[in-house]
């Protein structure tokens, strides 16, 4: 590549004297025609971002491989694209495994419109499937018109006759003995169908034959790709002069140090590598600061010397030691075998990285977790048993102050019972009183009313005859001049019951011309009599008048007879009535004490109702109380019972909880280390398979040596 580069420096300057050298030679010099109309040189920057965006297409369409665009894949993409776009374009792609030959084939195929054609080999592929194999992709360039990219690899040489076809058919355009009997007749018809649809006209077989191989040279491209390591590299060119000859051969070899520190860094991009990068630090300090400087170019536009850059150069580091002692192997003398590290082995050392750190964090982090919510259902136990204990000594605190209020309840009710008790005692004693009184006031009633019924007839009689008395015949008293002494002396009886201070024949005819005077005598009430009134009357006209009765009365005037009758039942009434008086005040003295006495058994029975309502009342709560005194105590036996399990359990995790607190804390260093151990993990993984215990263990002391000078 250094001697490439120099010649074309050493001709541009011989052959263009006029131009600026250092701007025009400057390096990299990228030409295409993808950015512009036609073919320009091209910014890098430029073309890696039309690229990465192409690529990323291309991984979604066609090829499920994440791909990096570095400075050494830009070459490579535009040789082969310039070759892809003549007619009789042919490579040979010479470089490790794992290069990127295929896949940079591939994707310029797929940019320029050409169809892919990979052959595919199995264990029982032969020489005669390969030729079918190359018929088919002649049939589909020379009869169907298609442009196909061959990408054949020297994996697939199974045999010798596989290169001497290829061989020739980079030669000719043709594989002597390739179309025979009737495959040529059949292949003879389809060119001649596809010429006349062309417009061609062809006479003969040798013409159709010379048109298809032409169009195969033209539209075929073949595309050979070889691992210069294999031991047939140095045998190619004598046995296969086509090879180089007909085809353009470029050199990928291995990936630079850059390359591999741009691929390290992009599939490293969004690994989750701890707080290392925020935290910031030191790397590369010392003897690290060579492996730093190594892989940052890669790092351009970012901060340099972070933790990243120093994962990335311990990635290109780790591999370098594997190559250099695969390297050191191979050439001894008692080597059997040689181990050829290759690209491929460092994308997979990454993807072991990333996949290992991936897996031992989520590892980590699970038991982190597991830990952690170990410790805190331990924490939060402790926290519910002191919550239990303060909720249990409140609990006794307020089961002592029911149990207090309970007692003092039951010796309040107890109390109002024994008064209770009392009063009803006393009430029924009362009430006995109040019987007797009772009685005796009946008796003494009915004694009174005895006297007072006798009278009674005689008293309703004369007001039935009063009521009899006509209004003439009191008219006719009325309009007497000089009246009967009779009927004069009860007038005058009459006017004295009613309460009339004159009792002259004038007053009287007063008296009895008042529209009052009858119902005044039928609504007359005897206890209005006073005493004096009753002794005039029964001195005067009644008992001092022997002469005076009834029937004289009558028989003088038919009005007056009446009035008398009344006033003598009216003044024999009042007797009798006043006669009774003691016996009526006695009656109603024994009424006043027995309203007295009722009320006083009133008043007990309405203080007993109040105690036994208030003892119902205290009874009631007594029992909430003591509801509430057993649900206390269930309460808090069931409480204590938790509080007890929950210590025999904290106390015999005790041990167990210091073990998960020491782990925790651990937890912190373990990810610390997390991407050195991922690093050498990775690598063992990668590499060791390949050295024998000797090997392993010098690989392994290099290995940490690298990362610690990291």
């Amino acid at each position: 590549i250094e001697w490439c580069s120099n010649k074309i420096d050493e001709i541009a300057r011989q052959h263009f004297a006029a131009v600026d050298h250092d701007e025009v030679l400057a390096r990299p010099l990228f030409y295409s025609s993808w950015l512009t109309k036609d073919t320009r040189r091209v910014n890098r920057e430029e073309l890696k971002t039309f690229l990465s965006a192409r690529l990323k297409v291309f991984y979604e369409e066609e090829l499920d491989v994440p791909l990096v665009v570095f400075d050494q894949v830009l070459d490579h993409v535009l040789r082969i694209d310039r070759v892809l776009r003549q007619p009789m374009g042919h490579c040979l792609l010479v470089g490790d495994s794992g290069a990127g030959k295929t896949v940079l084939s591939k994707f310029v195929s797929w940019m320029n419109g050409l169809q892919i054609f990979q052959i595919k080999a199995h264990s029982r592929y032969g020489i005669d499937d390969f030729n079918e194999d190359l018929r088919g992709v002649m049939r589909r360039v020379g009869v169907d018109g298609e442009k196909i990219c061959f990408i054949f690899d020297e994996g697939n040489v199974l045999g010798s006759g596989f290169l001497e076809a290829m061989n020739a058919l980079l030669a000719s355009g043709e594989v002597p003995g390739l179309f025979d009997g009737d495959e040529y007749t059949s292949l003879m018809s389809a060119c001649r169908d596809s010429a006349a649809r062309d417009g061609v006209i062809v006479d003969s077989e040798e013409e159709l034959w010379r048109r298809f191989t032409s169009v195969v040279q033209r539209n075929l491209h073949v595309v050979f790709t070889m691992n210069p390591s294999g031991g047939e590299w140095k045998n190619r060119s004598t046995t296969s002069p086509a090879l180089f000859n007909r085809c353009v051969v470029d050199w990928f070899g291995s990936w630079s140090a850059k390359a591999m520190a741009e691929v390290g860094r992009e599939f490293t991009m969004r690994l989750d590598m701890g707080d290392a990068e925020a935290v910031g630090g030191s790397w590369g300090i010392g003897a690290g600061e060579q492996l730093m400087t190594r892989v940052e170019d890669a790092f351009d536009g970012v901060a340099k010397g972070g933790f990243h850059q120093a994962v990335v150069a311990a990635l290109v580091q780790l591999h370098a030691i594997t190559k250099e002692l695969s390297e050191e192997a191979g050439t001894s003398a008692s080597s059997l075998s040689r181990t050829f590290l290759s690209p491929r082995d460092y994308l997979a050392l990454i993807n072991n990285f990333v996949t290992c750190v991936n897996h031992r964090r989520e590892e980590i982090e699970d038991e982190q977790l597991h830990v952690n919510a170990g410790l805190s259902k331990l924490k939060q136990t402790q926290e519910n048993v002191a919550e239990l204990k303060v909720g249990l000594a409140s609990k006794t605190i307020e089961l002592r102050e029911k149990e207090t209020l309970a007692n003092n309840k039951l010796q309040q009710m107890v109390a109002d019972q024994n008064e209770a008790q009392k009063r009803k005692d006393e009430a029924e004693k009362m009430s006995i009183e109040v019987d007797k009184q009772q009685v005796a006031i009946a008796e003494r009633k009915e004694k009174a009313q005895s006297e007072l019924e006798e009278a009674e007839p005689a008293l309703i009689s004369a007001r039935d005859s009063v009521k009899g008395i006509k209004k003439r015949d009191l008219d006719e008293v009325r309009n007497l001049a000089r009246p009967p002494i009779n009927v004069k002396l009860t007038l005058e009886c009459v006017a004295i019951m009613l309460g009339e201070k004159k009792t002259d024949w004038a007053d009287v005819k007063k008296l009895l011309a008042k529209k009052d005077f009858i119902p005044s005598i039928l609504d007359f009430n005897v206890d209005n009599l006073t005493s004096r009134q009753i002794q005039i009357v029964r001195e005067k006209y009644l008992d001092g008048n022997e002469d005076l009765s009834v029937e004289k009365v009558m028989r003088s005037s038919k009005a007056c007879g009446p009035l008398y009758q009344w006033a003598e039942s009216q003044i024999k009434y009042s007797t009798i009535y006043n006669s009774i008086q003691p016996l009526r005040e006695e009656v109603e003295k024994l009424e006043q004490d027995a309203k007295v006495a009722n009320d006083e058994k009133e008043r007990l029975e309405s203080e007993v109702a109040g105690l036994e309502s208030s003892i119902a009342n205290y009874k009631s709560e007594y029992a909430t109380l003591i509801r509430d005194v057993e649900a206390l105590k269930q309460e808090m036996e069931v409480v204590t019972t938790k509080v007890e399990r929950a210590e025999s359990l904290m106390k015999s995790l005790s041990q167990e909880s210091e073990r998960w607190s020491k782990s925790s804390e651990g937890f912190q260093s373990i990810l610390t280390s997390l991407v050195g151990d991922g690093l050498q993990m990775a690598a063992f993984l990668t590499y060791a398979g390949f050295f024998p215990f000797s090997a392993r263990r010098t690989l392994l002391q290099q290995w940490r040596s690298a990362l610690d000078d990291l």
